[in-house]
């Protein structure tokens, strides 16, 4: 049986992390290195120069945070994958065409992903269902907006709710602290893939260092909005115990087919890969609580 994967959130721990004879170790606890997915830091953390060389070793990104938990920067291994330099080449070069094709196919699992959510609303689940059939290459008339100014009233049944990233209010703080997880997740996944995050397909900000991830973290999101819906309906504030829950989402269940997010999100980037080369025609996107791509 496989170790859960950890992700460690230092942002508000006060004192030094070291690593040792493959622990990291902090606080009085200690945590093996080969379990560690992510690992969040604060500003008052003293982080030991030992920390760098094993993270490098176990291929786990370090974000650093700001005073507000939102992270800034981050430190990553670099990518051992044979096809590195070949597969940074292919997505620089990746033609228009094929960037739209693989946004179409993403947005379309997000859409799906979202409908799953709202399942129990017959109508609800009638329109999401429908604005995934008229999803078209680059989605020019963004279903995906669509989707989200629907989805978003009606998944916390509030009304007035908007999504807004930034803000530490309940739901959106823990949106926040979920997606967060998931994006040091995908980006774990892309280098492993021997991917560049800076090189998307529709994320394009000149200053997004997360291009790639943002573009393929889409698909997911929908698993962390259910986790948070649960937390909501018990609390209106992100606690330990819901910060917990929400760490452990790399863990849940994506598929019908029993298959991790964290599994899922290895697919994802290995089959954008081979895409990028030109190995595969089509994207295979997965779709939360689904056995289909």
């Amino acid at each position: 049986m496989t170790s859960p994967w950890r992700i460690l959130d230092f942002c508000e721990f006060h004192g030094r992390v070291t690593a040792a004879k493959g622990f990291l170790k902090a606080g009085g606890q200690e945590v093996a290195l080969t379990d560690i997915a992510v690992m969040l830091v604060g500003v008052d953390v003293d982080l030991h120069s030992s920390i760098f060389d094993r993270a490098s070793f176990f291929g786990f990104p370090i974000l650093h945070c700001d005073w507000r938990n939102v992270p800034t920067s981050a430190t990553w291994p670099w990518s051992t994958n044979t096809r590195v330099a070949a597969r940074h080449i292919a997505q620089a070069e990746m033609e228009i065409p094929r960037q739209k094709n693989a946004w179409m196919r993403i947005v379309k699992a997000k859409i799906a992903g979202q409908a799953f959510n709202l399942r129990n609303d017959h109508e609800s689940l009638e329109y999401l269902t429908s604005l995934v059939s008229k999803v078209r290459s680059g989605d020019p008339t963004n279903c995906e907006g669509q989707a989200a100014r629907f989805y978003w009233r009606r998944l916390y049944n509030d009304k007035n709710f908007r999504r807004t990233p930034g803000l530490s209010s309940s739901i959106n703080g823990m949106l926040d602290y979920g997606y967060t997880i998931l994006r040091g997740g995908i980006a774990r996944s892309i280098l492993s893939a021997g991917l560049w995050p800076t090189l998307g397909v529709w994320h394009r900000n000149r200053s997004n260092v997360f291009a790639l991830a943002d573009d393929l973290i889409e698909p997911f999101r929908p698993a962390v909005d259910s986790v948070v819906a649960k937390i909501a309906f018990r609390t209106d504030t992100l606690d330990r115990e819901g910060k917990r829950e929400l760490a452990k989402v790399l863990d849940l269940s994506f598929t019908t087919d029993g298959y991790t997010v964290s599994t899922e999100l290895n697919r994802i980037a290995q089959n954008f890969a081979r895409y990028a080369e030109g190995v595969d025609k089509v994207l295979e996107v997965p779709k939360f609580n689904s056995n289909e791509t």
